[in-house]
């Protein structure tokens, strides 16, 4: 295996912390450091930080270790983008996972849809015809539906490895995906896996995307709740009743 397969082994990234997590607001710059790791067939993961992923960061060190050891890390929450804007007084930009989704989906790199099913690879492949885009670079690969320790990783990569994929879509819901990710890595030849939750049903339209925003607040929580409300509302919650603190904590060792 070429030395330059490997892009993390363990490190954290340079990315800067905000709220202990390791962030990064520059769009270009993530797509950069994407581009860079395919072109150099290297492997790593990247982990789309929502409410529900920053609010369980907090309380699983675990977790937080998982989270910030990617290549590279996007908010997908405009209200975490708003509260570290509040604290270090300039714009910060989410860039949500449906948004991501649609950017790479639609570029000529050889994809994998993993955890999904033919069923969501046809509508996908569909909507990429729709839009004038070719479908050939795409595939899925389905996965058992097993607690994240019991999944047989080296046999899963040798599929994937035989693929030899340059964008792994892992759809199975945080914390569930990052975990997945972490512990696939090793086994990969090559390849930068995204935790993209819900990403494939919105680029479908089974989730529909709000069309309506206030400044960079685009509301996609809304949609959610409205999908699957007993679900999301479980995990809105907790994270409203600690952004104050988050505010306040962060506000308080930004010069340390």
């Amino acid at each position: 295996m070429k030395e330059n397969n490997f892009f993390h082994t363990g490190e954290e990234n340079n990315m800067k912390k905000y709220f202990n997590v390791a962030l990064e607001f520059n769009h270009s710059l993530i797509r950069d450091i994407v581009r860079n790791s395919i072109e150099k067939d290297r492997k790593g993961y990247v982990c789309i930080v929502d409410a529900n992923v920053l609010f369980k960061a907090q309380k699983d060190h675990n977790y937080c270790d998982i989270i910030n050891k990617s290549i590279v890390n996007s908010c997908d929450g405009s209200s975490i983008a708003m509260l570290a804007s509040l604290v270090y007084k300039k714009q910060m930009r989410a860039w949500n996972g449906p948004d991501i989704f649609s950017y790479y989906i639609e570029k000529k790199h050889k994809q994998l849809l993993l955890g999904s099913n033919n069923e969501t690879l046809d509508q996908i492949k569909d909507r990429l015809k729709k839009k004038g885009f070719d479908d050939n670079h795409i595939s899925s690969l389905s996965l058992p539906f097993l607690s994240v320790e019991d999944f047989d990783y080296e046999k899963i990569s040798m599929k994937i490895n035989n693929i030899k994929p340059d964008i792994i879509w892992v759809s199975l819901g945080a914390p569930k995906q990052e975990i997945f990710m972490s512990k696939l890595l090793p086994y990969l030849s090559k390849g930068i896996m995204f935790g993209i939750g819900a990403a494939f049903n919105f680029y479908t339209g089974k989730i529909a995307l709000p069309n309506y925003q206030i400044g960079a607040l685009k509301f996609i929580w809304i949609s959610r709740i409205l999908s699957e409300p007993i679900k999301q509302l479980t995990r809105i919650i907790p994270y409203i009743m600690i952004m104050p603190k988050l505010y306040f904590k962060e506000n308080k060792n930004k010069n340390k």
